[in-house]
């Protein structure tokens, strides 16, 4: 054997370093220092006798388990017959382009050349923190996708989710590889005017195989893509259920919260959460803050309770109750006539808990039947506690007041009045 072909025959293992220079590389370098194999930079670059360029190891694994003839055009290749030659020239030209090191994202600033890089990768002082490095990448990783994944959990999530994004991905690739394709088939064409003479009865050419080749990639392509188009329509009719039932739990607690204040029996627990941050709103800004609505009892009143910092001293927290408009108010007595408590809980002993009630005025504006918004008036107490004693009444920064609202019975109210006037 020659020492030419021996030297040829010393290609690079294959190992993940070369793969990121490869990487690198075909992104910066230009298409006609790509091997038409492995579609990255040429490593050791072989010139055939038909006029083409590979890698030194990618076109001896092709003759050893593929085919004894070029990948390009299938022109019948043998080694010993002095059918490969070193390409020393494209190696030089290779070897003038500055790539960055695979590990500069981990702090190398080394910039060399795709040849030179494999030595300084064995020895990079970075290479240490890159093995720390055990994300899991989209399987579209080579058609585009950048996304990296720490659990494979969620790089299921990910496929599933991004059906049509890699679908583009893919459809980009495609264009590019017939592009690619028909310049490589333009340049086998043109390279037949420079075919040196056969040697030894060489076979006929066979572009029909690769052009075979390139055809069952393409039909691979567009299988995959299928099934990806029928995967996404899949899962877009399991996310259409999914908003569908979340829509109709969102209603049904909807639901459910309303019935629980609508059969409160008039006592409504309002527990004021990060009470300190809503106080200092108060003072501020002079914000009200309103509780949810509730009813007296079922089909009665609508009501709901006001605070805020009292207009008249601003030293104290004023508690009031507003009327609010309901569908039962056409049935309902109006102006409304009960009895309103006002509770503020102590968090350790209920004795020590501030407990108001008072009586409805029915000629007062706050008790007459509110519009189409909440009565503009109200009825409570305007100076309910001084601001000083408020931290007595917090847990956890939580306030807690009840309220409890009764309406009165105007029929035995009524009837108790003639016995009353009967026995007088």
């Amino acid at each position: 054997m020659s020492e030419i072909h021996k030297e040829l025959r010393h290609a690079p293992e294959e190992n993940p370093e070369n793969q990121k220079i490869d990487e690198i590389s075909s992104r910066i370098l230009e298409s006609r220092f790509e091997c038409p194999i492995c579609l990255s930079c040429m490593r050791d670059p072989i010139l055939t006798s038909c006029g083409h360029r590979f890698c030194s190891k990618c076109l001896h694994k092709w003759l050893e388990e593929k085919s004894n003839s070029c990948p390009v055009d299938s022109t019948p290749l043998k080694p010993e017959n002095g059918d490969l030659f070193l390409d020393r020239y494209t190696k030089r030209e290779i070897s003038q382009y500055k790539t960055k090191c695979p590990y500069h994202q981990f702090g190398c600033d080394v910039e060399l050349s795709p040849i030179d890089m494999d030595s300084h990768i064995n020895d990079c002082e970075f290479k240490k923190n890159a093995s720390r490095d055990d994300k899991i990448y989209c399987d579209f990783k080579y058609v585009g996708c950048t996304e990296a994944f720490e659990e494979r959990e969620d790089l299921q999530r990910h496929l599933e989710v991004n059906h049509n994004i890699h679908l583009m991905m893919m459809g980009k690739t495609m264009e590019q590889m017939i592009i690619s394709q028909s310049e490589v088939n333009k340049n086998a064409r043109d390279s037949k005017l420079w075919d040196p003479p056969p040697k030894n009865n060489r076979e006929q050419l066979q572009p029909e195989k690769s052009q075979s080749n390139v055809e069952q990639l393409l039909k691979d392509l567009y299988e995959r893509i299928v099934v990806l188009e029928q995967q996404n329509r899949e899962q877009s009719i399991i996310i259409s259920n999914q908003k569908t039932t979340i829509m109709s739990i969102q209603n049904s607690l909807t639901h459910f919260g309303d019935e629980s204040l609508r059969n409160c029996n008039g006592i409504y627990i309002w527990r004021i959460d990060g009470f300190t941050q809503k106080i200092t709103e108060m003072m501020a800004e002079s914000m009200m803050l309103y509780s949810d609505e509730f009813y007296t009892h079922k089909n009665g009143y609508k009501v709901c309770g006001r605070m805020n910092i009292s207009k008249k001293n601003i030293d104290f927290l004023s508690i009031v109750l507003h009327l609010v408009p309901s569908e039962n108010d056409d049935a309902l007595d109006w102006p409304f006539i009960g009895v309103i408590s006002f509770i503020l809980v102590h968090p350790e002993d209920s004795d020590k808990s501030i407990r108001e009630r008072t009586y409805s005025v029915p000629n007062l504006e706050a008790f007459k039947r509110p519009g189409a918004e909440r009565n503009r008036r109200s009825f409570g107490y305007t100076e309910f506690i001084s601001l000083d004693e408020l931290p007595n009444f917090t847990r956890n920064d939580r306030l807690i007041f009840r309220i409890e609202v009764k309406a009165s019975d105007r029929f035995e109210s009524s009837h108790l009045n003639e016995q009353e006037n009967c026995l007088g």
